[in-house]
């Protein structure tokens, strides 16, 4: 299985694939809820520009008293009034940034989010834009780091400018992926791509695990699957196809809020024990 990231002391944390459709959103939303509920303090950043993410998990109430339960409306809070987009352009123009004006508070218990609101970010910002900033977003997020136990990041399926950057920015890659010959060439893109994003920033960036979203339970074929991606040498793990996944999103819950018994809830907590905490 290898070392975890706690053991690693690692705590910048991307979950990356070039390919969509590929369970990058239903898994960063997983996993920070899942380390909050265990009591880790968790800053999550959408880096989609679709904003799924923020959707999911921002402009929600305040903490509730229990971890698991919804907050009651009437102590909402209102969202950032910032976004990832305003956060990398005033990166890139050198501006001073108050980093709280950024930061969704107490989305969930123990869990803060810098939002993505605008879907045009790639457009108004440039790819010049963005590759100025990532050198100081870099630098930003290490110091976030500092204040949490865990920095976490969804992307798009990308591999443009603003994914790039966000993975320089991270300290290991998270990849989730199904079971499907297809996933190869995909697995194949994104690793060359954390490997050169090192490189170009002169540190190591640590491809951490695979994580299978939609598994079957039909033992013969996973074996197969299993087989096929052995050659890449990183820990698997493995998210059972479940109705409460898609059942959960369309409510804007958590798995913890909306099936904390279903066996999906069951899989991120093993990636959390084994993966992350050790």
């Amino acid at each position: 299985m290898g070392p975890s990231l706690r053991e690693l002391g690692l705590n910048i944390v991307a979950v990356a694939n070039q390919k969509g459709g590929v369970g990058k959103t239903v898994t960063t939303l997983n996993l920070a809820a899942g380390l909050a509920r265990v009591g880790q303090r968790v800053l999550v950043i959408d880096g989609d520009p679709q904003g799924n993410l923020t959707l999911l998990l921002g402009r929600r109430a305040a903490v509730p008293a229990s971890p698991d339960a919804p907050a009651p409306a009437s102590r909402a809070r209102k969202p950032s009034p910032h976004d990832l987009s305003e956060l990398l352009l005033a990166i890139a123009e050198k501006k001073s940034v108050a980093i709280s004006g950024f930061i969704e508070k107490g989305v969930r218990r123990g869990l803060d989010l810098i939002p993505s609101r605008n879907r045009r970010m790639r457009l108004e910002l440039g790819d010049t834009e963005i590759r100025a900033a990532a050198s100081g977003f870099a630098t930003l997020l290490a110091r976030l780091a500092e204040h949490y136990d865990w920095v976490l990041m969804d992307t798009s399926p990308s591999n443009g400018p603003l994914e790039r950057a966000l993975i320089a920015a991270c300290e290991a890659v998270v990849i989730p992926l199904e079971f499907q010959l297809f996933s190869v060439a995909g697995l194949e893109a994104i690793l060359s791509e954390v490997r050169e994003c090192a490189v170009d920033h002169g540190r190591e960036i640590r491809a951490h695990a695979l994580v299978f979203v939609k598994a079957e339970n039909k033992v013969s074929r996973i074996d197969e699957y299993r087989k096929v991606f052995a050659r890449f040498r990183l820990p698997v793990f493995e998210i059972c196809r479940s109705e409460y996944v898609p059942r959960s999103i369309e409510r804007r819950k958590t798995l913890w809020e909306a099936a904390p018994a279903s066996y999906a809830a069951r899989d991120y907590s093993r990636i959390i024990d084994k993966s992350f905490l050790g």
